[in-house]
């Protein structure tokens, strides 16, 4: 039985993954052309603009792309199901359209909050629009590609996220090699975004009805709006620290920053892949027995956290090599933060993994005081640390700030849906991970003779795993079988 759903998680959580893998690899490839066109205050002012873009998503979406993913499982027609679709779209696109309206107006003043006088205002301010037209667009996209996670049409969410990723980094790639900057890069984005829209059209018009559910809209708000308090403090622990160290240093240390935030996002994928296959499989899970469905999830929560320590490894084992490969030499300053943005993101899988009881039990108040203490520690820690350590100590706020969101979302999520999770077997993961790491710090700085000692380094981590008795007798004999089936291919 666990074999059986852990290959159907697997497999969905690998064709997420290329919807992630392949644009940020293209991405990846191109950054000696983009750092050739763009300063680094340049990337400064697109990492404060995301955090404007991600804050106001927040706000349009209302909580409401959230709540129909849970309340959707509850619907036993598929007439209320329809129904659930048109209400809660109908209500998000007219909250997106009037808060596009107030971006529009107040876009001169946004842009002195956000950029202060680095650049010329009326630059500023279309770059605010840009940000807040695409947020708006996107307002159409939330029900189809709901509907695809639910439907477990991976292929499909798949395709069309592949989609919008290759219009907008062709255009991307175009209008910056002509010279048009950060607003190239944001008309890339609105571009992509409204051809995404389109091509998601016919999905979305097939699952509307006609009718209006007040009472599901309540629920919807019950269920959603807490989301908005924990989504915004969220942002502000995940990319409050570019307008912080902008504020304490100066906007090229922002952009130095970003870029070695960049680089050690490479977890992020394989997290973002399983997160996309992970809620529909827990809320699945959550109407079966519920001491089978613990079990479980368990079973999963380790396998899952194997592979993203595995994903971590490399990443910050390699992350210098490859920075110092791709980027131009005064961009390589920044790759003192990239194994503790990796670290930061292994907090971020253990919340993701462990806080699954708030959902299930539908305690989603809890969210917002989880996320609230945990953006708190990490601005006063900024403000403590950055003016002393510079962006290592941003970079380390932000450990701490999802080490307390891991903390506070396991103890919220155990008291409402006790989970028995295997924390002997969790434990041998981390120090496994943590020797391999520490291992490719001997390695020097010198490319061809680092690289040699750093593979070695990561090989290491499944070696200890199997030293420190990790694996099962029967996941020993399932890895057996695989091997010599893959041999006699």
């Amino acid at each position: 039985m666990i074999r059986a759903e852990l290959q159907k998680l697997a497999r969905h959580s690998a064709i997420y993954g290329l919807a992630d893998v392949v644009p940020y690899l293209i991405n990846f490839l191109l950054l000696p052309v983009f750092t050739s066109f763009l300063a680094p205050a340049d990337y400064g002012a697109l990492g404060i603009l995301l955090l404007f873009g991600v804050l106001a998503k927040i706000f349009f979406r209302s909580g409401l792309d959230a709540a129909f993913f849970r309340i959707y499982y509850e619907q036993k027609t598929d007439h209320s199901r329809r129904v659930l679709a048109t209400t809660l779209f109908a209500a998000s696109f007219a909250i997106s359209t009037l808060l596009f309206a107030v971006c529009v107006l107040g876009a001169g003043a946004l842009g002195r909050v956000l950029l202060g006088g680095e650049f010329v205002l009326s630059n500023v301010s279309l770059w605010v629009t840009l940000v807040a037209f695409d947020t708006l667009l996107n307002s159409f996209a939330f029900v189809p590609m709901n509907l695809f996670r639910i439907q477990g049409k991976s292929r499909s969410f798949t395709v069309m996220t592949l989609f919008r990723s290759g219009v907008n980094i062709a255009l991307k790639l175009t209008l910056v090699l002509m010279g048009w900057g950060v607003a190239g890069v944001l008309w890339a984005d609105v571009a992509a975004s409204l051809l995404f829209v389109v091509a998601l059209a016919p999905t979305l018009m097939k699952n509307l009805a006609m009718g209006f559910s007040g009472a599901m809209l309540k629920e919807a708000f019950h269920f959603g709006l807490p989301k908005v308090p924990h989504g915004i403090a969220h942002q502000v622990l995940n990319l409050s620290d570019r307008k912080l160290i902008e504020m304490f240093l100066e906007l090229s240390a922002t952009g130095l920053y970003h870029i070695g935030y960049m680089m050690g996002t490479g977890a992020k994928f394989f997290l973002s892949a399983f997160e996309l296959a992970w809620a529909p499989f827990v809320y699945a899970q959550a109407s079966e027995k519920q001491a089978s469905a613990q079990q479980t999830l368990a079973r999963m929560a380790t396998y899952a956290f194997a592979v993203l320590a595995g994903c971590g490894v490399l990443n910050a084992v390699f992350g210098r090599e490859l920075l110092f490969v791709m980027a131009k030499p005064e961009f390589h300053p920044a790759h003192t933060v990239i194994p503790v943005i990796v670290l930061a993101y292994m907090m971020q899988g253990l919340f993701a993994l462990t806080s699954i009881g708030i959902g299930i039990s539908k305690k989603t108040t809890y969210f917002p005081v989880i996320t609230i203490s945990a953006a708190l520690m990490n601005v006063v820690l900024n403000i403590l640390w950055i003016p002393r350590f510079g962006v290592i100590g941003a970079a380390w706020a932000t450990v701490v700030g999802y080490g307390v969101m891991a903390l506070l979302g396991f103890w919220f999520g155990n008291k409402h849906y006790p989970i028995p999770f295997e924390w002997g077997r969790l434990m041998r993961i981390a120090i496994a991970a943590t020797m391999a790491y520490f291992l490719s710090t001997l390695a020097p700085v010198e490319l061809m003779r680092a690289v040699p000692i750093k593979l070695g380094a990561s090989l290491a981590f499944p070696g200890a795993l199997y030293a420190f008795g990790f694996f099962r007798k029967d996941e020993l004999q399932w890895l057996t079988e695989q091997i010599d089936r893959w041999r006699g291919r």
